[in-house]
Formats: C-alpha cells, sequence, structure tokens
C-alpha cells in the first residue's frame, strides 16, 4: 500500500502543477503580463538595499525578481506552478514529520489552492507566497537540529531574521515550532518551554514596534507586510486564511486513521482528490475576473502592437467596456478600417475613443498608447508618468519607463533619454532595447531608420501646447494641421465628432482631409454625411457629396423604416445596426 501512495503522491503533485500552469498560461495570462509592467526590477546595489531596508525585503526582492519573468505569460505561469507545487511539498514535509500519515496527503494542497485563488486578484504579489515558502524552510531547518538548546537559540535569532527577511508571515514560524516541539522533538523541559515562549512573545512584538520608530509605515502594515498586496488598505484576512491553514493541515496529520488495505486506500485518496477538485474549481471560478482579463488582453495586444489579434477580439466578443473599444478603434485606425467598419462594433460615445484621465494607475497607462500612436507624444508621456506615480506599491514601471525614454528620445532631449535608458540597462528584458536606443542619441539619422520613430517625429507637436480634456477636438485639429499627413489625427478628429453626434462640426472638419487623398468617400463618413442633409431639411436632390450606390440605397431603406414607428426598431437594428445611422439614433 505504501508504494501505491507513494507514486500517487508524486502523480497529484504534479497533476496539480500542470492543471496551475495551464490556468495562469491559457486563461489568466493576460493578469501576469499586467503585474509584469508595474515593476522593474534592476541588477544594481542600489536597489537590492533599498528593498532590504524594510521588513520583508529579501521576499519583495525575490518576488519582484521572478516577476520579471512574466514578461512571457508561459514562464510566469511555470514560475507559480512550480512555487505553488514546492509550497505543497513543503507542507507535506512538516506535515509528515509529526506523524506519517500518507491517506491525508491531499490535505497538504490546501494552502497551495489557497494562494491559486488569491493570485487571480492580480494584485496579491509574488513576494506573498515567497515569504511563505522562506518561513516554511526555516522549519524545515528547525527539524534537524536535535539538541533543544541549539533549538532554542535558533528559533529566537531565525525569528527576528524573518520578519526583516519575509515580512508579517514570520510569526506562523512560532505556530510551527510549537508543533513540532510538542508533537515530534518532545524533549523540552518546563523551564525550556518558559524561556522558548517568553522568547517569543519578545520576538514577536518587539521587532514591529521597534521598526515603526524609524520606518514611516502604519503600524498594522509592519504587522501584516509590506508588499503582499499592492494595496496598503486590503484586509489581511484571505492571506491569514493562507497562513493558517499550514499549521492546521499539519495538526490534521496527528488524527488517528486505521490501517486499511490498497483498495480502501486509493479509495479514500479518491474521495479527497475529488472533493478538493470541486472545492478548488468553484473558489478559482468565483475569484477569476473576466472583464478584467479581457481588458487586460486588449491592452497587452496594444502594447505589443499587436492589431490584428486586437481586432479579431473584437469579431469574438463586441467589446463594452470603454478602455477595451478604445483598443479596438485604435487597432482598426491602424489598420486603416476605422472609416469603414468603427460603427460594426458597440461604440460608447467618445470614452471609447479617448478615455479621459483619471488618476489612477491602469486606465493611464492604456490611454497613453493612443496618444502615442497620433503624434500627442508629450502627452503619451505624462499619462505615463501619472501611471507610474499612482502605482499603490510605490514601485517603478518597466513600461511607462520605456515609454519615457522613448518620447525624450524623439523629442531630442537626450540626457533625459539617457537617465531612464540607463535605468532599463540594468533590467533583463528592456536591456537589449535599451543598448539599441542608446545608440540613437544624437544620431537622428539611425532614429529615422526606424519607421515608426520617423512618422511620429513628423507628427509630434514642434511647439508647446497646453493639452486640453475638454477640447479634445480642438486638440486633434491642432494635430494634424501641424502635420496634414497625419492620417490617423484626422481620422480621430471625424470619428470624435461622430461619436458626439456632432454633425455640424463633422462636415466642417471634413474638408480638410482632402490632402490626405481618399480614393472614395468612407463609407461611415457617407453615412455621416447623408444624415446631417437629411437632418438639415434640405432636398436629397441637391446632395453635393458622392456616396456609392449601396450606401444610398441602404439610407433611403432606413429613412422609411425609420419613419414607419417604432414596431420597426426591432427589424433597423437586425439589419442596420453596424451604420451610423443607427448609432445616431439609438444610441445614448
Amino acid at each position: 500500500m505504501n508504494k501505491v501512495l507513494k507514486y500517487s503522491g508524486g502523480i497529484l503533485s504534479f497533476s496539480f502543477g500542470i492543471a496551475v500552469w495551464l490556468f495562469f498560461a491559457l486563461a489568466y495570462s493576460n493578469h501576469l503580463h499586467y503585474q509584469e509592467q508595474f515593476q522593474m526590477f534592476l541588477f544594481t546595489s542600489d536597489y537590492w538595499a533599498d528593498l532590504m531596508s524594510r521588513p520583508g525585503g529579501l521576499a519583495d526582492y525575490l518576488g519582484t525578481f521572478f516577476t520579471q519573468f512574466y514578461y512571457h505569460s508561459w514562464l510566469g505561469a511555470f514560475i507559480i506552478a512550480l512555487f505553488l507545487v514546492l509550497l505543497q511539498q513543503q507542507v507535506c514535509f512538516i506535515s509528515s514529520r509529526l506523524k506519517d500519515n500518507p491517506l491525508l496527503y491531499p490535505l497538504t494542497f490546501i494552502p497551495s489552492i489557497i494562494f491559486w485563488v488569491l493570485f487571480c486578484d492580480e494584485n496579491y504579489l509574488l513576494a506573498s507566497l515567497i515569504a511563505v515558502m522562506l518561513t516554511l524552510l526555516a522549519v524545515q531547518l528547525y527539524l534537524y537540529l536535535r539538541n533543544p538548546l541549539v533549538r532554542i537559540v535558533f528559533a529566537a535569532m531565525m525569528l527576528l531574521a524573518l520578519y526583516w527577511l519575509v515580512g508579517g508571515v514570520f510569526w506562523i514560524f512560532v505556530l510551527l515550532v510549537i508543533c513540532v516541539e510538542l508533537f515530534f522533538f518532545r524533549q523540552l523541559t518546563k523551564f525550556q518551554w518558559v524561556v522558548l515562549t517568553a522568547l517569543f512573545v519578545v520576538c514577536v512584538a518587539v521587532p514591529p514596534l521597534l521598526t515603526k520608530q524609524f520606518l514611516q509605515y502604519p503600524l498594522s502594515r509592519l504587522w501584516w507586510g509590506i508588499s503582499y498586496n499592492r494595496y496598503s488598505t486590503v484586509s489581511p484576512v484571505p492571506l491569514l486564511l493562507a497562513w493558517i491553514s499550514i499549521p492546521l493541515v499539519s495538526l490534521m496529520f496527528l488524527l488517528p486513521v486505521k490501517p486499511m488495505g490498497s483498495k480502501p486506500a486509493i479509495l479514500w485518496l479518491c474521495v479527497e482528490v475529488i472533493a478538493l477538485i470541486v472545492v478548488s474549481d468553484w473558489f478559482v471560478r468565483h475569484s477569476v475576473d473576466g472583464a478584467k482579463e479581457e481588458i487586460m488582453a486588449y491592452d497587452y495586444n496594444v502594447r505589443m502592437q499587436n492589431w490584428d489579434q486586437v481586432i479579431a477580439m473584437g469579431d469574438r466578443k463586441t467589446p463594452d467596456s470603454p478602455l477595451s473599444v478604445a483598443c479596438l478603434n485604435l487597432a482598426l485606425c491602424k489598420e486603416g478600417k476605422m472609416n469603414d467598419s468603427m460603427f460594426h462594433y458597440f461604440q460608447n460615445g467618445p470614452e471609447g475613443l479617448l478615455p479621459s484621465f483619471k488618476r489612477d494607475f491602469t486606465v493611464p497607462i492604456i490611454v497613453s498608447e493612443i496618444y502615442y500612436h497620433l503624434g500627442f507624444l508629450n502627452t503619451s508621456m505624462q499619462y505615463d508618468f501619472e501611471a507610474m506615480e499612482a502605482i499603490p506599491d510605490y514601485k517603478k514601471s518597466s513600461r511607462a519607463i520605456k515609454r519615457m525614454a522613448e518620447v525624450n528620445l524623439l523629442n531630442g532631449e537626450y540626457k533625459v533619454a539617457e537617465k531612464y535608458l540607463h535605468m532599463l540597462q540594468h533590467t533583463l528584458f528592456y536591456r537589449s532595447w535599451a543598448n539599441e536606443a542608446m545608440q540613437c542619441i544624437g544620431n537622428e539619422t539611425k532614429m529615422d531608420a526606424n519607421p515608426e520613430w520617423a512618422q511620429l517625429r513628423q507628427y509630434r507637436m514642434k511647439e508647446d501646447v497646453l493639452f486640453s480634456e475638454e477640447q479634445k477636438d480642438q486638440m486633434l485639429g491642432l494635430l494634424f494641421m501641424n502635420c496634414k499627413t497625419n492620417r490617423m489625427a484626422y481620422e480621430y478628429l471625424i470619428a470624435y465628432t461622430l461619436l458626439n453626434k456632432d454633425l455640424n462640426h463633422f462636415v466642417q472638419y471634413f474638408p480638410i482631409g482632402k490632402t490626405l487623398n481618399y480614393k472614395e468617400i468612407p463609407v461611415h463618413y457617407q453615412e455621416a454625411l447623408l444624415a446631417f442633409w437629411a437632418g438639415s431639411g434640405r432636398k436629397m436632390a441637391d446632395f453635393p457629396w458622392p456616396v456609392s450606390q449601396t450606401v444610398g440605397e441602404r439610407f433611403n431603406n432606413y429613412a422609411r423604416l425609420s419613419s414607419s414607428g417604432g414596431y420597426a426598431e426591432e427589424q433597423i437594428k437586425n439589419l442596420y445596426s453596424q451604420t451610423y445611422w443607427y448609432y445616431l439614433q439609438f444610441r445614448k
């Protein structure tokens, strides 16, 4: 039976790791990309010293080190899966030392499952898991010490060290050491218990209180940990459940289990495994945020300039949030499809074209991409800077730093660009890009060899302009007049008036696009011109712009159905929901 249980344990651990890897690599990969962009691990002594100057520094350092590998989501998923399996093995090692109870092996997955659920929230950081693993590593070392006095000294010193190395989770070491002493060693005298207890009380209570005297952190954060969650005000209860589950699982191994044959043992294991699968599946499903994953997917593909992929996502499922719609509209414009296909998708007004600025760290960094491609380089840089400064845990953003280096390079601010590029040269995945960009400093010929940069250097505003959120159409107009080959600026200007249902300004701005030499008037422009002319009360016979026969016939049919009364609305939706006329009349 022992052989069966041994092999079944290995199979369970391997299967669990594969399940975690598949989940984060396939179903939740964009959450990993999201986490990667809001950190910047530097291979410098200053960076090490900065993180190690506060409690939990080593866990934070290692967590950030491994988070940078989320740049490749499959690799990030592998790291999470590996660490969760290692955590399960640590829990199994400690629990089996208290009592060898292989029939309860599936219970050792409980802490790892809880962390799996926690990591469905993009704000729980890898440092929270690494801190627990380092604490359990200290317990594992403790198990190899045979001399009681050595163990007491080791426990006190390790507890103090753990507080600084891993942070708030350090007190779990106390609970596990007590379990080990009670049920594994069973050697301590009453006096030694008194000494050990007194040391534990002092070593748990004093470090946070002492640290508060010279570090400006709330005492609650010093107790519960600084670097486990991106937000400082989040409740510690979820992490507390993960921590407490470890000694509880270890104590459950002490439960008496009657000896049984191979078949009953396998049946018992199957029941445990099925129960764990059902429970964990329910918790993971209810922790997944599909809406966020979708927005993160749009953002990632925009960041990587995978325009076809963005449009394919919109074809599979029409986006409805302003950020995802804005990403789709950008992709349509970059692929030259906005003027003919924009209203084939759901549009939620100007917010789905140029979302308003918000004082957080997610919206500005997404909107920054739109302004960058339009040619509003300084506005793009401002949004990235504001996003980075709003990151709750005060980390730097590798994505934002890269964009700020890029914009300063294009603006000719070489000293500022060099400062940012030097930072990126100390990273792993941005180093090669930074080295290439460094060669462009003062070398405009080399800069113009990059087609995107050459184009943006033409598009960018040459004079200082105070960007106005309330007058985006005027800002787009100024950008286009600055460079009349900037097709994106023109198309965004026209799209802005259409989404605002401002046909008067649409007709006013429409003629300035003559310099772009469209072969024919784009479909949505034809639809808007027909709507404007009909709404002005003029005769259609005097319509001055050329429209295709198809668009003209569809407009006549639409006008006929629209005048038929409310009962025709469903028919209009079925036939004309992908036209500007439907948006103009029915979208609010």
